[in-house]
């Protein structure tokens, strides 16, 4: 399908998603870099935007979704049009809480090496990645009174 104003499908734009990957390498080898919250952030508001422009797109086109109800939520998934949107959602929220994640590990004096697994799972399984972390790493180290807060 046609993405408004711009001369690509969604099935053409949907591989600009993979762009996201960079951030997350970022993120696993080199969280601590001046640069690397500024290309996250840089990423995540791209993709924020590209979201709010396909799902405008998307709801201006008739049908208003019901949002409470699995047959609604249901419905409005199996739009093809939805897909793109849907999916850049998951993609964005996913690395905003990698984002959180090394954030908080910071402050808190994680060794990088912990965080693999957990931001491999936020990555790929989202919550579960989030819970790991939550769960199995964050309760073992409290935050250092003295570092400095990049949220």
């Amino acid at each position: 399908m046609p993405v408004p104003g711009l001369p690509f499908t969604d099935e053409q734009l949907f591989p600009l998603q993979n762009g996201v990957l960079v951030a997350w390498a970022l993120l696993a080898v080199a969280p601590r870099a001046r640069f690397t919250m500024r290309v996250v952030t840089a990423t995540a508001l791209f993709f924020s935007a590209l979201y709010v422009g396909l799902m405008a797109d998307a709801m201006g086109k008739g049908d208003t979704p019901d949002f409470f109800s699995y047959a609604g939520v249901s419905k409005l998934l199996s739009m093809q049009r939805v897909v793109l949107p849907a999916w850049i959602h998951y993609v964005v929220f996913d690395l905003w809480t990698g984002r959180w994640e090394v954030l908080d590990a910071g402050r808190r004096g994680v060794p990088q090496i912990l965080m693999a697994v957990p931001l491999f799972f936020t990555l790929m399984l989202g919550p579960s990645g989030l819970l790991l972390y939550l769960a199995a790493i964050r309760p073992f180290f409290r935050e250092r009174p003295a570092a400095s807060k990049q949220d």
